[in-house]
């Protein structure tokens, strides 16, 4: 490769920026984008929740936003019941290496991710040890998967378990993953509830925040206000479930 002399390459910058000595001609402005398209219905499939819409990963935001949530996925033992927003494109996966009581994602993009750890813990299991038990779990992992911690906000609140009023403790939580393969930026929480006597139940969620934080910071609070509560135990159990039953 032939390399010109520091003086030449200056000049040669000089002479591309004013044009040789003429005046320069203002770059064109970028085309429009093109208008917004909704995907088709035949479209949407688990690997793409977004299908062929003008911007995929927006159109798959909506439709966590707006989707009406159900009740019918649960954990591979039937014991819990997990609300999901449009729960047919939802994916049961494994973290390999770190078993959980469930795992579900969105997209094979890792639009969001929904996870259930069920533990045992010595000591008091109210929300606010078991919440800071997690973190000295999760920490950790999410550190050695290159995940970065922002700010980060606690919300109490309640959840009706028949007749009992129980408390639940939400982390609303911002960061992101940086590493080779991927950079993206995500909001989400992590819930910890009172659960059966020397046990701890926690849900941690996540949704791609990186090209509109507005639309996923609603999808999070939705999550928060209409789901966190409707996460519940099997109503036929009458004992606690092995806490060691994880994939």
């Amino acid at each position: 490769m032939l390399r010109l002399p520091s003086h030449l390459t200056a000049l040669l910058a000089l002479a591309f920026v004013f044009g040789c000595g003429k005046p320069a001609v203002p770059p064109e402005p970028p085309p429009p984008p093109p208008p917004e398209r909704p995907p088709t219905p035949k479209s949407i499939t688990k690997d793409n929740p977004g299908g062929d819409a003008t911007d995929p990963e927006k159109a798959a935001l909506l439709r966590l936003l707006n989707e009406p949530f159900a009740v019918r996925r649960r954990d591979r033992w039937s014991t819990l019941s997990v609300p999901l927003a449009d729960w047919k494109n939802w994916r049961r996966i494994k973290i390999w290496g770190h078993p959980t009581r469930a795992t579900f994602q969105y997209g094979k993009e890792h639009t969001a991710l929904v996870t259930l750890r069920y533990s045992p813990i010595d000591g008091p299991n109210d929300p606010e040890h078991c919440l800071a038990d997690f973190m000295k779990y999760a920490s950790p992992i999410a550190e050695s998967y290159g995940v970065r911690l922002g700010q980060s906000q606690l919300v109490k609140t309640t959840q009706q378990v028949r007749d009992e009023q129980r408390p639940v403790l939400v982390r609303l939580q911002e960061g992101g993953v940086e590493s080779i393969v991927v950079s993206d930026d995500y909001v989400g929480f992590m819930a910890a509830y009172q659960s059966w006597p020397g046990t701890c139940l926690v849900q941690g969620f996540a949704v791609v925040s990186t090209n509109h934080p507005d639309i996923a910071t609603k999808v999070r609070d939705r999550w928060v206000a209409e789901a966190v509560g409707k996460l519940a135990w099997d109503k036929k159990l009458t004992a606690a479930p092995d806490p060691t039953l994880m994939r």
